[in-house]
């Protein structure tokens, strides 16, 4: 009975020290892509945190054609980068922000010139 006791105690342990991000602390954000006039994207990328207990990033990417304006509320963990990026379809001068809450604007980038990508990116307090 001890032995499996001091097993389960070990596993849990285990499993324990795998989690990077043990409070959870993560942010809330918004990514938002906007153009001067609706039109499409030819790809969306964006990093989310898909398990807030780790400190890990994902980059994921939508292909187009995607809408103008696009939205994406995702979970980023404290301490990572918030990131978006889009490119147009046509001669669209594209706009960025990243959101904290939907509310707080965090980043906000406007494009070079119609047709030419935009990118957003805030490291996230820790």
């Amino acid at each position: 009975m001890k032995i499996r006791g001091a097993l389960a105690v070990v596993a849990l342990g285990a499993g324990l020290v795998a989690c990077s991000n043990p409070t959870g602390k993560s942010w809330a954000i918004t990514y938002e892509i906007t153009g001067q006039r609706d039109g499409t994207l030819s790809q969306v990328g964006y990093s989310d945190s898909p398990n807030r207990y780790d400190d890990e990033v994902k980059q994921q990417t939508v292909d187009g054609p995607v809408g103008v304006p696009w939205k994406r509320d995702v979970v980023v963990t404290a301490g990572q980068a918030a990131q978006v990026s889009a490119s147009p379809t046509g001669d669209l001068t594209l706009t960025c922000r990243i959101l904290l809450d939907g509310v707080r604007e965090l980043a906000k980038a406007t494009a070079a010139g119609p047709g030419e990508p935009v990118r957003c990116a805030k490291t996230t307090d820790g």
